[in-house]
């Protein structure tokens, strides 16, 4: 019997103590085209400016989607809600997108959280970026950290820019502050 008590109190610990419950707001969206590799900062090459983005299909309610990038210059921000560098990040870029009048400019700002993981820092990663404000589309990643994958993210932050036609104009692998962003941006 008392083994039956201590098993029954370590399954209450074990289930009611969890970090939090699972995260169940993963975005339903469809990827294509080439694979693509981010900047590496390793090598200082940007192998894949000029080639063609890979293009989200977003589904965003009742068989209603949204496609990335679209007919204007898109930016992707890839993120992981636990990235030191990318808590740094977002406060910057809402400030940036606010100052450089992105919206107004018809340019998308697409961020892209991925790599989630309940046992880490800003978990849940939408109350992360509730508490930050963010008023822009947001993917959250499947489980598989598809769009990661696909887009070749190996660190964070990772940005890709592209033209409106898709054609990558450029990536980067690593925090952009302010000044940085404008320079690209202009």
């Amino acid at each position: 019997m008392k083994k039956f008590i201590i098993l029954f109190v370590f399954t209450l610990l074990l289930f009611g103590c969890s970090n939090e419950e699972e995260f169940n707001k993963f975005s339903k969206f469809n990827v294509a085209g080439e694979k693509t590799k981010i900047f590496d900062p390793q090598t200082g090459l940007d192998i894949s400016r000029g080639e063609k983005s890979p293009v989200i299909d977003l589904d965003i309610t009742n068989g209603a989607t949204v496609t990335y990038p679209d007919n204007r210059p898109t930016i992707f921000l890839f993120v992981a809600h636990w990235c030191p560098y990318c808590m740094e990040e977002i406060p910057e870029v809402i400030q940036w997108i606010d100052q450089a009048d992105l919206i107004n400019k018809d340019v998308n700002v697409v961020l892209v959280v991925t790599h989630i993981d309940s046992e880490k820092n800003n978990y849940p990663p939408d109350q992360w970026l509730f508490n930050e404000n963010w008023q822009f589309p947001v993917i959250y990643d499947d489980k598989k950290n598809s769009l990661s994958d696909y887009f070749g993210i190996t660190y964070f932050p990772s940005w890709v820019f592209t033209e409106s036609d898709g054609t990558i104009a450029l990536t980067h692998a690593g925090r952009l502050g302010i000044d940085e962003l404008s320079k690209l941006i202009n």
